[in-house]
């Protein structure tokens, strides 16, 4: 089984993320750069799409995400740069646990492809375990997103 490997304090930064933002959902990236992870928040505008505009974004933050695009932008960037990479997405859930759902599914794919097929996702909640998160990558047989093993690595303090 494959897996990601992700810092302690990267998985708690996520974790604090999300209770920050609770009952909202969040979203953001780990790039690693030399080695090392390095979480960048995103700001969920769903809220503002949706009262923007409630026909064609009919979920609020509160189920669901979207990043903000100039911060999304400026990590992938950090990751093209010598040395670096996006090792992960990362959002949460706020009522329900850490699982890969079908509109999860959905805002990863570009069509019929993974928008971006080497990144994992990473799924992080309080609502059932304080501290769940799991991990799910695309799997090109499967044709689908598939659950990975997550490593924590070095300590992991909790906020």
């Amino acid at each position: 089984m494959e897996s990601l490997t992700l810092e302690g304090a990267a998985l708690e930064e996520m974790l604090a993320h999300a209770r920050a933002t609770h009952p909202a959902e969040c979203c953001g990236a780990v790039v690693t750069r030399d080695g090392r992870d390095a979480v960048r928040r995103f700001t969920n505008i769903q809220d503002r799409l949706h009262r923007e505009d409630p026909a064609a974004y009919p979920r609020t933050a509160e189920t669901a995400y979207t990043p903000e695009p100039r911060e999304l932008f400026a990590a992938l960037r950090e990751g093209e740069a010598p040395g670096g990479s996006v090792k992960a997405f990362y959002h949460s859930h706020s009522r329900h646990g850490a699982y890969f759902s079908d509109e999860d599914r959905a805002r990863a794919m570009f069509g019929e492809e993974p928008a971006y097929p080497e990144v994992t996702y990473v799924v992080v909640s309080d609502s059932r375990a304080r501290g769940e998160a799991r991990a799910f990558r695309w799997d090109a047989r499967a044709r689908d997103f598939v659950e990975v093993a997550l490593e924590v690595v070095g300590a992991r303090t909790r906020p």
